[in-house]
């Protein structure tokens, strides 16, 4: 079935109730410490002896915080594709479970605007870190397991320790794409992912069976133009950054440049910041070193170090074009 296939089956469906409480302050903010998780059944939710119980209501429990999907994958399964140094355990020895958070980022007015700048300033709302970390909260009070938020950000050097792409496919909420190798669910497509690593044992998920991509129109468009559409939009032979081969309607072969997309989609933040800190000291002419620091792409780094938040990607151009959960965008 070739590297690309994905494994999974159907996860079984819950024959209990759960419900969600969440005490409100005195001005009705919701109070994310005082989320509360009863069950309604033949258990308790913080009986361990029901796993597929307790796992949904944790579940619930982050998307009762903000996340739009929770998948769960089992530590052990990252052994088989990351070396030491990168699998759960080594952040949290004794590491069984790895509750994954997914959210949906930019709305769909942002997706459509014409100013592009917006899909930087408001395409992260870091929603799917708050709830890993409501749930790692919940997880430590209720059931009395270590959990921790997992480093989904470099610690040292320019890579995350733990991979959230590979998290989000070992627990069943996409596969891989051809555009950047991006992690696509077969109905909200793009999103953005973090996790919980957790000593608590809990039900994972399966992996998706089917590839998401590539989607039946784009084996359409590649059987009569020999491009995808993210393809079209970012082709490795003219410039950009992907490239791919398909056969039978799977991916065959693709090519992602990694270092080329990263100079148009991440010249802000700790990289940009890095670059321009490289060129400054190359300055001899103070009049020239002022000028840099004092121009907007200077300003706009120093801004999202800062607040992070203002400007985390500047290019979505190959997720604009793909049809995997597209048809959401369209509304009135």
């Amino acid at each position: 079935m070739g590297q690309f296939r994905q494994r999974v089956a159907a996860t079984r469906a819950s024959h209990i109730c759960i419900k969600i409480e969440v005490q409100r302050g005195a001005r009705g903010e919701p109070n994310i410490r005082g989320l509360m998780t009863t069950v309604e059944g033949e258990v308790e939710a913080t009986d361990p002896r029901d796993l597929e119980v307790v796992t949904n209501a944790i579940k619930q429990v982050g998307i009762t915080a903000g996340a739009t999907l929770v998948g769960v994958a089992s530590a052990d399964a990252f052994n088989e594709y990351v070396p030491v140094g990168h699998r759960p355990e080594d952040f949290l020895p004794g590491a069984q479970s790895v509750v994954v958070s997914a959210s949906l980022g930019p709305t769909n007015a942002a997706w459509q605007s014409p100013n592009r700048r917006l899909m930087e300033i408001t395409g992260y709302d870091f929603r799917e870190n708050v709830a890993s970390i409501v749930i790692a909260e919940h997880i430590e009070r209720t059931h009395g397991y270590l959990a921790m938020h997992a480093p989904a950000l470099p610690t040292s050097g320019q890579q995350p320790p733990l991979s959230m792409m590979l998290s989000a496919v070992l627990a069943g909420l996409g596969t891989r794409s051809i555009a950047a190798n991006i992690i696509l669910n077969p109905t909200y497509g793009m999103m953005f992912f973090a996790a919980a690593i957790t000593t608590m044992r809990l039900t994972p998920d399966h992996q998706l069976e089917e590839n998401v991509c590539p989607a039946r129109s784009c084996v359409r468009m590649y059987e009569m133009e020999g491009k995808t559409p993210c393809m079209a939009v970012c082709p490795a032979d003219e410039g950009g950054c992907i490239d791919a081969t398909i056969e039978d309607g799977e991916i065959t072969s693709s090519f992602f440049d990694r270092e080329r997309c990263s100079t148009r989609a991440m010249n802000f933040g700790i990289r940009g910041h890095i670059k321009q800190v490289d060129i400054l000291t190359g300055i001899d002419d103070a009049d020239e070193r002022r000028e840099l620091i004092y121009s907007d792409d200077f300003r706009r780094n120093m801004s999202s170090i800062g607040r992070y938040k203002e400007s985390v990607s500047q290019c979505f151009e190959c997720m604009r074009v793909c049809p995997v959960g597209r048809y959401r965008r369209k509304l009135k």
